[in-house]
């Protein structure tokens, strides 16, 4: 129901058991990061472009407002059997597998599904943004938004 919720209508299987079944199996386990919103913030702004942000939101949540430093690459683009090509470009533009990479979505589901999906096409360094665009806006932080942006 919660991958549904998220466009994520054709799941073919399910672990019985949860994650608890596969620990119990001794099948390793992998672990994302996590970053809150003030230190990313803290990050790209001392730090510019040395953190790649990629906010996997639908168009219109991107539209209604997003980080300056965000490139938009909805979740629902980024399917579960996508090759790990199509997970390094985002708008014609090349992520560096190399160099950190924050993700972050509404309020962190699907950046957590995401990012998962960066560490399995080879990012090294992938972070969840915790709380996500939420998060941001209750710390009041900046948001570009298509009048700003159109703004001298």
């Amino acid at each position: 129901m919660r991958l549904a919720r998220v466009g994520i209508e054709n799941v073919v299987g399910a672990l019985e058991g949860g994650v608890l079944s596969w620990q119990r199996a001794g099948l390793p386990l992998g672990e994302i990061p996590q970053i809150s919103v003030v230190d990313l913030h803290r990050e790209i702004t001392e730090r510019p472009g040395e953190v790649q942000v990629v906010d996997v939101r639908n168009a219109g949540e991107w539209q209604a407002g997003h980080l300056r430093a965000a490139m938009h690459k909805p979740l629902l683009t980024m399917t579960l059997g996508a090759a790990a090509e199509s997970l390094r470009q985002v708008n014609g533009r090349a992520l560096d597998q190399d160099r950190p990479l924050a993700v972050h979505c509404k309020s962190g589901y699907r950046s957590s599904i995401a990012s998962s999906l960066f560490q399995r096409a080879g990012f090294r360094q992938v972070l969840n943004v915790t709380g996500g665009f939420d998060a941001w806006m209750a710390q009041k932080l900046p948001v570009e938004t298509p009048e700003r942006a159109a703004t001298p």
